[in-house]
């Protein structure tokens, strides 16, 4: 599987349908398939350095899952997790995306029953469990400086043991990292071996709150 977009069969050797993850803004849909081939290695690189097995039951929550690429992603190297994905699929940095249509690629790649897609804004979200595992591909650096609010409120839903796996375009990388330093430990950056500048992977573990004395 390359981008979770090549045409699968069934047993009797018919073509079934191919997930359409959509174009992001100011590229072409060519170009955002190779930017997915990209950031689906990457992030495989950064779940294979996580200190779970891929047969865990994690609860993972994908933060502006789009059209549920990387929640597919996800979904493919975690056999037995179920995976929470949340956009308020209105944002014009994603092409045509909706709900009916994440469900749908989901439901093409075989991972309905594990996967859960709902309309959730990152400054409203309120989920009422913490989750082993929070991704987000190239979502947080479209709210600008609220984006510090996003780090804020992300690390509210990750625990001790918790991971915060973030695929973006930083622009600004040492003031972003001094900010997700005050409650994320980093682990490991990525970078792209070529192309396709300012864009990271970062992996970070949830800080452990500071007893107070």
């Amino acid at each position: 599987m390359d981008e979770l977009g090549s045409l699968r069969r069934s047993r009797r050797g018919k073509e079934k349908t191919e997930p359409n993850f959509g174009t992001y803004h100011h590229s072409t849909s060519t170009t955002s398939r190779k930017i997915r081939i990209v950031a689906k290695s990457m992030f495989a690189d950064a779940f294979a350095s996580l200190p779970f097995e891929r047969d865990e039951e994690l609860m993972i929550l994908d933060v502006g899952c789009g059209l549920g690429f990387l929640s597919c992603v996800s979904a493919e190297f975690f056999k037995n997790s179920r995976i929470t994905g949340i956009d308020t699929f209105k944002h014009t940095s994603l092409k045509r995306s909706s709900l009916e249509k994440a469900k749908e690629n989901a439901r093409i790649l075989g991972f309905s029953d594990r996967i859960d897609f709902m309309k959730g804004n990152v400054f409203e979200f309120t989920p009422a469990e913490k989750f082993d595992i929070i991704v987000s591909n190239l979502v947080i650096h479209n709210f600008g400086k609220k984006r510090f609010e996003a780090y804020t409120r992300i690390s509210s839903w990750a625990q001790a043991g918790s991971f915060f796996v973030i695929g973006d375009l930083f622009f600004s990388p040492e003031t972003d990292i001094t900010q997700l330093a005050k409650a994320f430990k980093m682990l490991k950056q990525i970078k792209p071996k070529s192309g396709f500048r300012q864009y990271a992977l970062l992996v970070m573990s949830k800080v452990n709150p500071t007893k107070e004395k």
